[in-house]
This record gives structure tokens, sequence and C-alpha cells, in this order.
């Protein structure tokens, strides 16, 4: 009976490890509890940039400049009376921007004008009294001609037209000396007014009425109408394959969404030894959003062949 029974226990064991082996997948290896679920790819995010350079190309900055771009500086020291300009307003060329305290200019002026006018008047007068020396002169000489007169009164007055002469050139320098001071005076009112350099717009303001300015401080920037220009150097070997008037690219981004095209004005004659470069100009053929003065532009230049 026991046996029977060891019989029936190895038979009914068998079949259970029969059971849990039909219920596998083939290969599986039996201490796997369940598979990883499969993963869905991820769509990547992909920038699609504007137009790059083409691989022959070469990327280089510069900064934009404007060759019509000028600080206006005082030219004598002063207190600002009166701004007549202020930032974005157009002007011309000539136009007057500001104007210094000029009172007492005005009364140096005023005396200086009167001087020179005296001198002129006197010297005037010493010219008419030459005249006078040289009809006594002619009278003194027919005189002696005659044997009325002595031959020491024809050389006194002699002596008297050849010191009314000198005291007429003397007489003429001085109003020329006192006509100078006039110009002087006349050249310092006129830095008394600040005016504009040329047509354009006024881009900054440095000052404020009643400032009291020294020589040299910065009143106004203008920039004119001329078109930009962009500044960047190349290798040697690069920059001398160009030529004035060869075309690159300038755009105010790296990816070059927009362009304009500009045309190379300036060639460095010389290579910097220690960078082995060349400074090259190009002038813009228009304006594009985006891009000003000051700023730093991207640049393609077609590479030498």
């Amino acid at each position: 009976m026991s046996r029977l029974f060891a019989v029936i226990s190895v038979c009914f064991f068998a079949a259970a490890v029969a059971g849990c082996a039909s219920s596998r997948q083939p290969g599986e290896s039996a201490t796997v509890v369940a598979a990883s679920a499969p993963t869905r790819p991820v769509a990547e995010t992909v920038n699609h940039p504007g137009p790059v350079a083409a691989p022959d190309d070469m990327v280089v900055t510069g900064p934009v400049t404007m060759e019509q771009q000028l600080d206006v500086v005082a030219q004598r020291s002063g207190v600002i009376a009166s701004l007549d300009a202020d930032v974005d307003m157009s002007v011309r060329g000539g136009q007057l921007l500001a104007r210094l305290d000029d009172r007492e200019l005005a009364d140096d002026r005023s005396a200086a004008d009167y001087n020179a006018k005296s001198l002129e008047a006197d010297l005037k007068n010493w010219e008419a009294e030459v005249e006078v020396r040289k009809a006594d002169l002619r009278r003194a000489e027919e005189l002696r001609k005659d044997g009325i007169n002595t031959q020491e009164a024809l050389d006194h007055v002699k002596y008297d037209l050849t010191a009314t002469e000198y005291e007429v050139e003397r007489q003429r320098e001085e109003m020329e000396s006192a006509q100078a001071a006039l110009r002087s005076l006349d050249m310092e009112m006129e830095k008394t007014r600040i005016v504009a350099p040329f047509d354009g717009e006024v881009s900054q303001r440095y000052v404020r009425k009643g400032q009291y300015l020294h020589i040299g401080d910065r009143l106004f920037q203008v920039t004119g109408n001329s078109p930009l220009e962009v500044r960047f150097t190349l290798p040697a070997r690069e920059g001398a394959a160009l030529r004035r008037g060869s075309l690159v690219t300038v755009s105010a981004t790296p990816d070059f969404q927009v362009t304009v095209p500009a045309a190379i004005t300036h060639l460095s004659p010389v290579v910097d030894p220690g960078s082995g470069t060349m400074e090259v100009t190009a002038v813009l053929s228009r304006k594009i959003p985006g891009l000003l003065p000051g700023m730093v532009a991207t640049v393609r230049v077609p590479r030498r062949p």
C-alpha cells in the first residue's frame, strides 16, 4: 500500500511540472516573471534654420558702422543758454542744435568792432595827410627851382612827407591787428552756436540746458544718411583673393534669415603680423531690419578656390 502511494505521488508531481512548462514560451527563461512592454519611439524636435553658409564659404563677424556718424563737441567753454534739438529730430547741415551764453563775448566783439573802425578812420586821415605833404613837396620844389626857397626848407618838407608815410604804415598795421582781433571774436561767437555738421538725425543728446561745458565735452551725436558699413578681418590668403567691388552677404543673425549684399570698398594694404589677418570694409546696399550702427553683423565671404 505504501508503495502504491509513493508511485501515485511521483505521477502527480510529474504532471504538475509538465503543466507549468507548457505555459511558458519556447526559449524563455524560467526565472523571468514578466517581459518588459515595448517602448514607443519619441519623435525628435528639429529646428529648421534659414539659409546657412555653403561649405566653401567663410563666416565671420564684424561691427556695423556708419561713415557719417559724429559726436558734436563744445569748441569753447560756457553755459548752455538754449537747446534747439533733441533725440530723433531730423536736422540739416548747419542747422542750430544749441547755443551757449554769448553776452560777454558779444560786448567784447562790439568794443573790438568800434576800435577797428576807429583805426580805419585814422588811417584814412593819415593817407589824406600824405597827399597834403606831397602837395607841399611839389610847391617847395618849385620855390627852390625859382630860388625863392632854401635847400633846408625843401629837405624839411621831404622829411615831413616821409614821416607821414611811416605813420600811415603804422596806422595800417594797427588797423589790420584790430581787424584780426575782430575776426577772432567772430570765430568765438560762431563757436557759441552748435550746429549740425551734415544732414541726418540726432541719435543722442548728452547735455541739458544750463549745463556748463568745457572744451571737448560732447553735446549731441548726429547720424547721417550715408549707407551702413561692416568692418571685419580675414586671413591674409582669403583677403588677398578679394577685390574692391566684390560682394559678400551680411545678416543681423548667425542663421542668415534676412540677408543683404554688401560691396567691398576697402582692403587693408597691410597684414597684421600678430594675427596674420587683414581688415576689410564693405558697404551694405540697403538697410535691413534689426541691424543698427554699433551692432555686430554676420558676414558670409566666398572662400578662395
